[in-house]
Parts: C-alpha cells; sequence; structure tokens
C-alpha cells in the first residue's frame, strides 16, 4: 500500500529570478567550473564525452534551480549523493552566500570521479566543500561532518540532493533514516510520481514543475520534488 502523500506546487516566479540574477552575479566563477570540468571530463568519464559547453551551462543553471526549495537554503549540511563530476553540488557550493554556515559534500562510488571533484575544488578555491568516495549506504555523519552554531535556532537539517542520480524510492532504501529524512531530487516529473508511489515507508513529496517557469525543450517534463520522511 502506498502511504505518500504528492502536492504539485507552482515555482515562486519572484525566487526564480533571484536565482537568474545569481547565476549572472557568479558566471565567471561558474565558468571557471565548466572549463574545469570539460579539462576532466577528457581525461576521466565525468558526464557524456561528447557533451558539448552550451548542454553543461544548461546543467549549471537547472542544478542551481534546487535553491526554489526553501530546505536547500536553510539546510546546515546538503549531502550531493551520485555527484559525478560535481552536479548539483558545485554550483550550489559556488554561489552559497556563506560558506561558514553551510557544509556541501559530494559523494559517488567511483574514485576517478570523486579525484577529479576534489582537484577541482582545489583549482577554484572553494571552501566549506568536501568529495568522498563510498557507497552512499555506507554514509554516516560522520563522513558529512558539522557545522558549528553560532546562534540558537539556527538550522542543524542535513539534505539529500541529487541530480537524476536515483530512483525516488531506491534512493530511500539506501539512505538511513537515521542520517537523513529530507531530499530533493532533480528528474522527470512523470517518472518520480510513479517512483514515489513504490516508496515503502509513509512520506511526503512536494513537486515543482520547471517547465511552467521554462518552455525550452531542456526542461520539458523536468521537475524539482522535495520528499520528506
Amino acid at each position: 500500500m502506498n502511504m505518500a502523500s504528492v502536492t504539485i506546487r507552482p515555482v515562486d516566479s519572484a525566487r526564480y529570478v533571484e536565482i537568474k540574477e545569481l547565476y549572472k552575479h557568479n558566471l565567471a566563477s561558474l565558468n571557471n567550473y565548466i572549463e574545469e570540468l570539460q579539462w576532466w571530463n577528457k581525461r576521466v568519464n565525468l558526464v557524456s564525452r561528447d557533451v558539448s559547453r552550451e548542454t553543461l551551462v544548461k546543467h549549471v543553471e537547472h542544478s542551481l534551480l534546487l535553491l526554489l526549495v526553501p530546505i536547500v537554503n536553510e539546510a546546515a549540511n546538503i549531502f550531493d549523493v551520485g555527484t559525478g563530476g560535481g552536479l548539483p553540488g558545485m554550483p550550489l557550493a559556488i554561489c552559497r552566500a556563506d560558506h561558514s554556515r553551510q557544509r556541501i559534500v559530494m559523494n559517488d562510488k567511483v574514485e576517478k570521479k570523486i579525484w577529479a571533484v576534489k582537484q577541482m575544488i582545489k583549482k577554484l578555491g572553494i571552501s566549506g566543500v568536501d568529495a568522498i568516495a563510498k557507497n552512499a549506504s555506507t554514509i554516516t555523519h560522520r563522513d558529512i561532518g558539522s557545522v558549528s552554531r553560532g546562534t540558537t535556532g539556527e538550522s542543524s537539517v542535513s539534505v539529500c540532493i541529487t541530480k537524476h542520480a536515483f530512483k525516488v524510492d531506491q534512493l530511500l532504501d539506501l539512505i538511513s533514516p537515521e542520517f537523513v529524512n529530507e531530499f530533493v531530487f532533480l528528474k522527470g516529473q512523470a517518472e518520480a510520481i510513479e517512483e514515489i508511489k513504490r516508496v515503502k515507508e509513509p512520506v511526503s513529496a512536494v513537486i515543482y514543475s520547471l517547465d511552467e517557469i521554462d518552455e525550452t525543450a531542456f526542461y520539458q517534463g523536468k521537475a524539482i520534488v522535495h520528499l520528506s520522511r
């Protein structure tokens, strides 16, 4: 029996405009990341071998749309699972307003991909971010680390993010509820709804349709899914 509550919610158009401005403000740093990603992709298969720079730009913009979900802005710790070449974690790390308040850890089970991501982090000089090569099911709080809190009431929430790397039900089976209970997926809306139906525990999901705010082919059928245990 399915135990999921699903809500379709419109995207905050004002916040969308803010994210577009955030992209422009950090354009030089994001372009440096794209150049590094292209360089490493020729040596380590991080994304499709024949991917164009134009497509990588779209993937970076897509990654930043996670900021439409309030918990991604508020979380103390962000765990990017199945990161590949640093998507979506690297664009978020570059564009954070406060590197000391939020820690981002990127994870992939393929060691050579994580090695490349670590080299990019070092080259780009990004603080408050790390990368680890482990199976997602073995990740613990110790791997994520902690962020010191200076003010009572600040968030200590951890959130798991992923971009087309896992099916919803499979990732929830992998990640212990003792570790993370908040998940944000970038994936197709139709497939997400079907995958949520297979989840075997009580969850609530909010789905934001991205083709409502961008009618280009890249965003057709795409959505952001915020799922809470």
